[in-house]
């Protein structure tokens, strides 16, 4: 016995290419035919989550306009209308507010708590000014009718709160943990990128002041031998890096390592006859010296660039040609594009 299943279709029109052929020329043309198509099943459980969003978005409306016309009447009786009605909104929107903020932080338990007790603590007061107008009024029932007047906003906010616990996706405690623990590496490149964009600012302003007023720019901090090996080269412009390791060794604030020397097996005793030197006395002054007039250009900031930029052009106004510091100068010394060279002469060089 064969089970016949009847689906319901609907006709698509399509179409496709096929040859057609007059006075043996074919030809390949568009033909449309119709196709029967399944349709799928209706999916009950999508249209009655829609239907529930409208209707509680329906009631948070009607709460939002009962609310305002309850309480603004209430404070229409010390403030004009327009005044107390506009105020009267604020009573609603404050803990339909906090369910938004709620909903936006439904993954993350620590930035939910507050909108969740701030919105129950806006929704008694909103219920309270609701309740006082009605007992205020004049007749019999006024009170039973404001505290039936407040259920109503407490109706919308049970709905809304329903909705948004259907809609959310409940997470076992362990992940739950891994889902804040992703959110905190998130929110910590986000607050390095705010700092790091403020901190970029900031050192282009003071470079631009600096540059401005002329002021002397900061340096980073230096050690001691540091600073006698600036102060060493100030006071020796035209010394060579040999006599500067020769002044700093000479006041003792370094060592120069010693030759070291290396002998012939042959002829031990003879080490004035097989003694070769390896490592020259005062290379590590000489190098801390060199690192102090040229630090590394990828650390340093814009402030030191252009301090760079400024000893650079201090030295090349004392050679022989006297002329201010080039922009391929400032490019090969500093690592820089043609464009940051170019911005950085103007900032040392001026209009020259």
């Amino acid at each position: 016995m064969t089970t016949m299943t009847f689906r319901r279709t609907r006709q698509v029109q399509q179409e496709r290419i096929v040859p057609h052929t007059i006075n043996g020329v074919t030809e390949m043309v568009t033909e449309k035919y119709s196709t029967a198509v399944p349709i799928p099943p209706r999916d009950w459980d999508h249209i009655v989550r829609g239907a529930v969003t409208g209707a509680t978005a329906l009631t948070v409306a009607g709460s939002i306009a009962w609310s305002t016309a309850s309480i603004g009447d209430l404070l229409a009786r010390t403030v004009e209308p327009v005044i107390g009605y506009a105020a009267a909104g604020v009573f609603d929107l404050a803990w339909i507010s906090c369910m938004a903020l709620e909903w936006l932080a439904r993954y993350d338990r620590r930035k939910a708590k507050l909108p969740m007790i701030a919105g129950h603590v806006a929704l008694v007061i909103a219920m309270a000014a609701v309740c006082t107008h009605g007992i205020l009024q004049d007749g019999k029932g006024a009170t039973v009718i404001g505290i039936i007047g407040a259920l109503v906003s407490a109706l919308a906010k049970g709905m809304w709160t329903m909705t948004m616990k259907h809609f959310s996706v409940n997470l076992d405690d362990r992940s739950q943990q891994w889902v804040e623990a992703r959110f905190s590496a998130a929110h910590a490149r986000l607050a390095t990128a705010a700092i790091q964009r403020e901190l970029a600012r900031v050192e282009g302003a003071t470079a631009n002041m600096h540059a401005a007023y002329e002021l002397p720019i900061a340096e980073a901090e230096l050690t001691d031998t540091d600073r006698a090996a600036e102060y060493a080269r100030s006071l020796m412009p035209g010394a060579t890096d040999d006599e500067l390791t020769a002044q700093l060794a000479a006041a003792g604030l370094v060592t120069p390592p010693t030759s070291t020397l290396l002998f012939d097996d042959h002829h031990g005793d003879h080490q004035d006859d097989h003694m070769m030197t390896t490592v020259a006395a005062g290379q590590a002054v000489r190098e801390t010296v060199t690192s102090v007039v040229t630090p590394d250009p990828a650390t340093m900031t814009r402030s030191q660039l252009i301090a760079a930029a400024r000893r650079l052009d201090r030295q090349a106004r004392k050679g022989r040609s006297a002329r201010p510091v080039t922009i391929g100068t400032l490019q090969l010394q500093l690592g820089l594009s043609r464009r940051e060279a170019t911005e950085i002469r103007k900032i040392v060089v001026g209009a020259e």
